[in-house]
């Protein structure tokens, strides 16, 4: 509260916030259970107080030797000197410090860090907190990213693509909706509750290696609907049912809408910026 009363000076702002910071949690058994620290998990608040809080962080590495605030001259004397570079990336309460330098030198880090969360009364969880190099990669943010050797060539890349705990997740989400809708129901009435998952869900895994992961998506989705149609239509044969909606020649189809195909989404390449990107930070270099 006293680093949003640094920038916010409404009372009436900050008397909501309280609030919402005071309000209890309704259980499942119906009780009404207080709250007398942090914010509830999947508050509408959580992810803007987790932003002010973590600004301590973007703060520290800012200011500190190697960091966002050191220009590149120094930089690259501090690389000839064998001392660590790093960069913070961070979205609300996810974050991923990139550190030019050793493993001894991420785990000092590491436990900087963990001092300067302290100060905010935040600890860093063991079970979600990693340390690993960018050949073995990593899950951020649903991505998948490794360094690995592009195919028939001898050069290293690093590669976007959507993790495997991602595409199992939007696979339990067609598997359940498909449960969900009853086959005393349409098929348009199915379509319509998964296009716009499958939608949104391309949209964001979109700007990366992808291709393969929507073929296999689409491949899974295709199986999955055909068992929705099979239990609707338990005593049809095959032909009269491909005529009737589509199916394997093509896609299905009812008679209002189609059915969302990843496979034919085009995938785009998010190009690095660096630091063109704006930042609070005063950077020199």
């Amino acid at each position: 509260m006293d680093r949003v009363r640094a920038r916010v000076g409404d009372k009436r702002v900050l008397d909501l916030v309280k609030a919402f910071l005071k309000a209890g949690i309704l259980t499942e058994d119906g009780l009404l259970r207080d709250n007398d620290t942090g914010t509830p998990q999947g508050s509408i608040l959580s992810p803007l107080l987790s932003n002010v809080a973590l600004s301590v962080l973007d703060e520290h590495i800012a200011q500190a030797p190697g960091g966002a605030g050191t220009d590149a001259g120094e930089r690259r004397r501090r690389r000839r000197r064998g001392l660590p570079n790093y960069r913070l990336v961070r979205y609300a309460g996810d974050w991923c410090l990139m550190v030019h330098g050793t493993k001894a030198d991420a785990e000092a880090l590491r436990d900087q860090i963990a001092d300067v969360l302290s100060a905010m009364g935040l600890r860093l969880s063991p079970e979600k907190t990693l340390i690993t190099h960018i050949e073995q990669g990593l899950d951020f943010l649903g991505w998948r990213i490794q360094r690995h050797r592009k195919p028939g060539t001898n050069r290293y890349y690093v590669y976007l693509y959507p993790a495997k705990k991602a595409l199992r997740a939007i696979m339990a989400k067609v598997k359940t909706r498909c449960r969900q809708v009853g086959t005393n129901q349409p098929l348009d009435a199915l379509l319509a509750r998964l296009n716009p998952v499958l939608r949104g869900w391309c949209a964001y895994f979109r700007p990366g290696v992808s291709a393969a992961t929507f073929s296999y998506l689409s491949h899974y989705l295709w199986h999955t609907v055909w068992r929705w149609v099979q239990r609707k239509h338990p005593k049809t044969g095959r032909r009269k049912i491909f005529r009737h909606y589509g199916g394997r020649g093509s896609w299905w189809a009812s008679e209002n809408r189609v059915l969302f195909n990843p496979a034919k989404v085009g995938t785009t390449r998010y190009y690095y910026r660096g630091r063109a990107i704006p930042t609070p930070w005063n950077a020199t270099g």
